[in-house]
């Protein structure tokens, strides 16, 4: 049978709605243009470009649908989800760039308007519906309103970083399909959650993010209906009373951020009961009012990751069933009214990754333990045990911890001599023994340490994998800025320590800071200094050191903060250019010294910001402010407020 001729291909085609206000069924068939090819993520699979969305929530496979040849688009993804978005519009006070009533709207189809991305239902033509709105950081004003509740597809709602204000509408937490809702760093005000509790499943809510804004309560039944919930976050707001009992029902929990407001109650109470909480992997409660035991219902969170309590009111015991924390590798408690160091560390020793251990301001005038009683932390990189008045040792156990990159167990009561092993480790690169009874001579062995000699680079501790940053903080000022880094440095000031400086320290080239201020350390100040070359801070103050200041150190280029006073030197100071900057007080009470040179105020007068300073540590991760107590002697006469990885240390030199 001959063949016809061959047929053309069919010209690909989409459907569009007829714009005819009397028929709302007929369809016009046009050419479809071919779809946007869109960015392939490490996964292979189209990005989706949801901010703020956590990573663990593979929401690539919201977006991730094959394009068919043509497709059905109704105006604004359907009829109810183009009125729930103009609404959402039209309530607000400004303008949203490329949506009905901006300057430059040319689309009646929503899923082209900025922030908003649709999903088609159903496999083949089936009707394309709002999936996700991004409009995190687009300056919107106004009242959050609940129009957007009727995006009954809605999957993503993205709203961080605008000034929304009032109360979160509790039919957004409660959609059923709705899984990622953040609304941090906004002006909401009120309460979380209505008057009536949502029917259990009656939210689809996965990731709830309302941090930074001004929340002041949360009902308490709102997590009552969100059996979905794996991370909730409401740091940074102004919440009072006590945590929710109705958290015991999110079973699927895993991050949970009530950081810096001010909670209070008995945590160890059985609201909420933490060992239904089986999943939990961070817990950050830090900077709140809560008191009562350290809940022992927290050991049966097995895949417990990160807890920050730092700082509340929380007196007691360590529980030695902590000790089944394997996967535990953050402890911050600092600052709190914590008793028995020797049982904590006998049962936090067990939980073999422990990494960050800060029990800064805790167990008050009690005796550290020594070798005998302690095995030590294998995995240990940071340890802070400061501002605690105990008596004893530096721990050789601390020998066991060859990872340790941090220790400060300063402000203390330490006695005995620095032992010449404090200088094996390969990874330390801070050390603050300051504010001790350590007596003797410093042991040259410590200039072997090999992150600080360049011999093996600085391996600094992390903190944004515990949700930390850290901060300097001013404390007259109430400033705060950010600090990518914990610095490299030595400090032993405020001892007993005498003899001389040892010249090898000058073979600490990555070094940052030196303080070996009030002590009895006499003899010259070494000129092998002069190859600290990264050097920013010296300060050799009240101490004995005669002879002159090397010429050498006008070398040290980086060097902002210099103070020899209150010593027996001579002989000119040195006429580099930083030298010039430093303040009177730097070179004072050292009689032998030029003094036509600085008492004709060519050094200038102690700059403005000399005064009280500090490190600071705040939780994001899963966030965030999580802080440490290591201090930050700048100068030897200021109140220093510190906080490291969630530990502040309140001191007075």
């Amino acid at each position: 049978m001959a063949k016809g001729p061959a047929r053309p291909a069919p010209t690909r085609r989409r459907v569009v709605p007829c714009r005819c206000s009397s028929c709302c069924a007929a369809a016009v068939l046009v050419p479809s243009r071919r779809p946007k090819a869109r960015p392939v993520g490490p996964s292979g699979r189209p990005e989706a470009r949801l901010a703020s969305v956590p990573t663990q929530l593979d929401l690539d496979l919201l977006f991730d649908v094959p394009a068919p040849s043509w497709r059905l688009e109704l105006r604004s993804g359907g009829p109810a989800d183009w009125i729930a978005l103009s609404s959402f519009s039209n309530n607000l006070d400004t303008a949203i760039h490329g949506w009905p009533g901006a300057e430059n709207h040319h689309s009646d189809d929503c899923c082209r308007w900025l922030g908003v991305r649709c999903r088609r239902l159903g496999a083949h033509g089936g009707e394309l519906r709002v999936a996700s709105l991004d409009l995190a950081g687009r300056g919107l004003t106004g009242a959050l309103p609940s129009a957007l509740a009727r995006l009954d597809e809605l999957r993503v709602l993205n709203l961080s970083g605008n000034p929304l204000h009032r109360a979160v509408p509790p039919e957004l937490i409660h959609m059923p399909r709705l899984e990622v809702l953040d609304q941090s760093q906004n002006h909401l005000t009120g309460e979380l959650g209505g008057a009536e509790p949502a029917p259990p499943g009656a939210s689809g809510l996965v990731h709830l993010d309302i941090s930074s804004n001004r929340l002041t309560s949360l009902r308490a039944g709102v997590f009552l209906g969100l059996p979905r919930l794996r991370r909730f976050s409401a740091e940074s707001n102004q919440l009072t009373g006590v945590l929710p009992g109705s958290l015991s029902s999110c079973s699927e929990l895993e991050y949970l951020n009530m950081a810096n407001n001010s909670l209070h109650g008995n945590l160890g109470s059985s609201n909420p009961n933490f060992s239904r909480l089986t999943r939990l992997r961070a817990l950050h409660l830090g900077w709140n009012r809560l008191s009562g035991h350290l809940p022992a219902s927290l050991s049966r969170c097995r895949d417990l990751r990160v807890v920050n309590l730092h700082p509340n009111n929380l007196p007691g015991p360590v529980p030695s069933d902590f000790r089944r924390l394997q996967a535990l590798s953050f402890f911050d408690i600092g600052i709190n009214r914590i008793t028995g160091i020797a049982p904590a560390l006998r049962a936090l020793q067990e939980c073999r990754a422990l990494a960050v251990l800060v029990l800064t301001t805790n167990f008050q005038g009690e005796e550290l333990p020594g070798a005998g009683a302690i095995r030590g932390f294998p995995s240990l990189r940071l340890l802070g045990i400061a501002n605690c008045a105990l008596r004893g040792a530096v721990p050789p156990w601390l020998r066991a911890s060859a990872r340790l990159g941090v220790l400060d167990l300063s402000w203390n009561r330490l006695a005995g001599q620095l032992q010449p092993w404090l200088g094996g480790f390969d990874w330390l690169y801070r050390m603050d023994l300051s504010n001790n009874a350590l007596a003797g001579e410093i042991p040259p062995a410590l200039a072997r340490l090999r992150s600080l000699d360049g011999s093996a680079p600085v391996a600094q501790v992390s903190m944004s994998e515990y949700g930390v940053r850290l901060y300097n903080w001013h404390v007259e000022r109430g400033q705060l800025w950010y600090n990518s880094n914990i610095p490299p440095s030595l400090q032993l000031s405020r001892n007993g320590l005498a003899g001389a400086i040892p010249p090898e320290l000058g073979d600490l080239r990555a070094l940052n800071l030196l303080n070996l201020s009030w002590n009895a350390l006499s003899g010259p100040i070494p000129a092998t200094l002069a190859t600290l070359s990264a050097l920013q801070t010296l300060d050799l103050s009240h101490n004995e050191l005669a002879g002159e200041i090397p010429a050498s150190l006008e070398g040290l280029t980086f060097l902002s903060c210099f103070d020899v006073s209150h010593n027996r030197l001579r002989g000119m100071v040195p006429a580099a250019a930083q030298f010039s900057t430093f303040p009177c007080s730097s070179f004072a009470d050292n009689p032998g010294l030029n003094a036509e040179y600085y008492d004709g105020n060519r050094l200038g007068k102690a700059p403005e910001t000399d005064g009280k300073y500090g490190l600071t540590v705040v939780s994001e991760i899963f966030g965030l402010p999580f802080w440490l107590g290591m201090i930050f002697d700048l100068y030897a006469t200021m109140f220093v407020h510190l906080v490291v990885l969630g530990c502040t240390v309140c001191r007075s030199i």
